[in-house]
């Protein structure tokens, strides 16, 4: 289903993806601003989710399954901003590198802010509490899962969602996350650094922090 795109993109979150501490000049706001144009442009804005039972699918790590513990149904949901931002990065990067990097930081947060909204739909609809997001590539969760989710809501016929041999997404802003839906609150599950793939290379690590922002 296509979904509604913001009126901004999130400047505190988009100065975050880039590294910049401090807040930004009157410079950059002005790029900022050019390229927000060109992304909301640019950006079409597809969803889908499908229920399922919990064993429907077989996820392999042990941070996945604290995550959905009391959990009788999970959500899989799949979201992309559509071929034409990867397009506008990609001709960015020839021509101005700059340009570029704004650009594709900006789609990161753009991407994430359509998934809150889409998130919050889906806890509107649901017959239960849900969980937070849970994706391929977070804690022990192989990237490898992603080929599953994306199959299992038929990515490619419903959203243009496929992924490739290296199981990257196509289009590149694109997510898929696992919720676990329960019959009482449930909070989900924070992976440690210990339990994260990624953890060799992570660089909130390397800042002294994590993703709970500690």
């Amino acid at each position: 289903m296509k979904l509604d795109k913001p009126e901004r993109i999130d400047y505190e979150q988009w100065l975050l993806r880039m590294g910049v501490k401090g807040g930004a000049d009157h410079r950059l706001l002005q790029d900022m601003k050019q390229e927000e144009e060109k992304l909301l442009k640019a950006a079409v804005p597809q969803g889908i989710y499908r229920i399922l039972a919990p064993d429907f699918l077989e996820l392999k790590g042990n941070a996945i399954r604290k995550h959905l513990d009391g959990c009788h149904e999970i959500a899989v949901m799949g979201v992309t901003l559509g071929a034409a931002v990867d397009r506008l990065i990609r001709s960015s990067q020839i021509r101005d590198m700059a340009s570029a990097v704004i650009l594709d930081c900006g789609a990161s947060v753009l991407i994430e802010q359509i998934c809150d909204q889409f998130e919050e739909q889906m806890r509107q609809e649901a017959k239960g509490y849900l969980t937070g997001r849970y994706s391929p590539g977070y804690g022990d969760l192989p990237i490898e899962t992603q080929d599953a989710l994306i199959r299992v809501i038929d990515g490619p016929r419903k959203i243009g969602l496929t992924v490739n041999q290296s199981h990257i997404m196509i289009p590149r802003k694109s997510v898929t996350a696992i919720l676990g839906i329960s019959d009482h609150p449930v909070k989900g599950y924070l992976a440690t650094c210990q339990e994260c793939t990624l953890r060799d290379t992570c660089v909130l690590r390397k800042e002294g922090k994590n993703c709970a922002g500690i």
